[in-house]
């Protein structure tokens, strides 16, 4: 199967995990908390399909449409989410696990991925990751490239927005999907790392 054959419909889970960390001695552990998550809004290149939360109510897949470059094409993605994060915490780290497929044939120059974020406001304060690009020179037909990120919160717990810019660029003779048949599995993997204030 060729890539074109995948269909133009591209799935992206992002997923949201928290880790808590307690300083008292011998206290009862405390629970985690949950994020609340609004509807996830894609322009640019993509569109969002659905989402679905997870269980633990600190996991959001979210399932695009139309996210794949071919042949010289260019694409952007841009994903914004409104979020809540916990009275008593702010977010310390963030990393990000993107999976996908690449195509790239004979004497093809390749794929890139480029990503970059934005966390405004509340616990989510900003991000201090510099843009990140990916290329692609060979077939892969299951990439996974992962992004770490620090943030500096700017309140403790409270509203605020996570942002995700993507472009998928193709040249000649190559081709860069970002999507997965199984959503538990996710091509966006997001984990955030929550500490007490």
């Amino acid at each position: 199967m060729n890539i074109k054959q995948l269909g133009t419909l591209v799935s992206v889970s992002t997923i949201l995990g928290m880790n808590v960390i307690t300083t008292k001695a011998f206290a009862a552990p405390i629970p985690i908390p949950s994020i609340t998550f609004g509807k996830a809004i894609g322009s640019g290149g993509c569109t969002v399909a659905g989402q679905l939360l997870g269980d633990d109510k600190r996991s959001l897949s979210i399932i695009l449409d139309n996210f794949a470059a071919f042949e010289g094409q260019r694409k952007i993605c841009i994903l914004r989410i409104n979020t809540t994060i916990p009275s008593g915490f702010f977010v310390q780290n963030v990393q990000v696990l993107y999976q996908g497929t690449v195509g790239v044939k004979l004497l093809s120059k390749g794929s890139t991925l480029s990503r970059s974020y934005i966390f405004n406001g509340g616990a989510l304060g900003l991000a201090s990751a510099v843009p990140k690009i990916t290329k692609f020179t060979s077939d892969n037909p299951l990439f996974q490239e992962q992004d770490d990120i620090l943030i500096g919160a700017a309140s403790c717990g409270g509203k605020g927005q996570l942002g995700i810019n993507l472009i998928e660029k193709s040249t000649s003779g190559s081709s860069i999907t970002v999507d997965t048949a199984d959503l538990s599995a996710g091509d966006v993997l997001l984990r955030i790392d929550l500490s007490p204030c």
